[in-house]
């Protein structure tokens, strides 16, 4: 027997309290269970759908062209309601947009690793006579010759130390 094949063996099985990450509770289904058998067998995302995106027979109906088909139904949608076809549109807009996290996620931001900020080490260094061998302490830690910058006054509002900007700031 290899060393890996007995790691997978002696490797204990880790219960969890609890329903696994990611499972609905038994309400939130519950409740979803009724909304669709109380609503025509479809969910509030199902009908939305259904009202706002064109169909395939919509689009043949068209001729093949998406705007147009699109125009139709807003068209259709503005004589039901006795609304203008432009506030139509935009409310069929308005619900697309709504779809679009459900088909389409979002993809994490690509960083390139080249261009990226690096963070800035600060060292704090005492004075006096040990601060040349302090200084030569930190740069062989370094592994480099880094160029070092002496700050006296800490309180310079051009110097920001440990700021970085994240991806949650405006």
């Amino acid at each position: 027997m290899t060393q890996g094949a007995l790691d997978l063996v002696e490797t204990p099985i880790l219960r969890r309290r609890g329903r696994p990450p990611g499972a609905r509770s038994k309400r939130s289904l519950d409740l979803a269970r009724y909304v669709e058998a109380q609503f025509g067998g479809m969910t509030p995302g199902q009908q939305t759908a259904a009202l706002c995106l064109v169909t395939v027979k919509e689009l043949k109906a068209a001729k093949g062209s998406m705007f147009e088909a699109m125009v139709i139904k807003a068209s259709e949608l503005a004589l039901a309601l006795g609304c203008e076809k432009r506030d139509a549109w935009l409310l069929l807009q308005k619900e697309r947009e709504g779809l679009m996290p459900y088909v389409h996620q979002r993809q994490a931001q690509a960083v390139d690793a080249k261009t990226a900020a690096k963070p800035a080490t600060v060292f704090i260094v005492p004075e006096g006579p040990e601060q040349a061998d302090a200084v030569a302490m930190l740069a062989f830690a370094a592994g480099e010759d880094p160029p070092i910058e002496f700050v006296d006054d800490f309180r310079r509002t051009d110097l920001e130390v440990g700021h970085t900007k994240s991806d949650d700031e405006p």
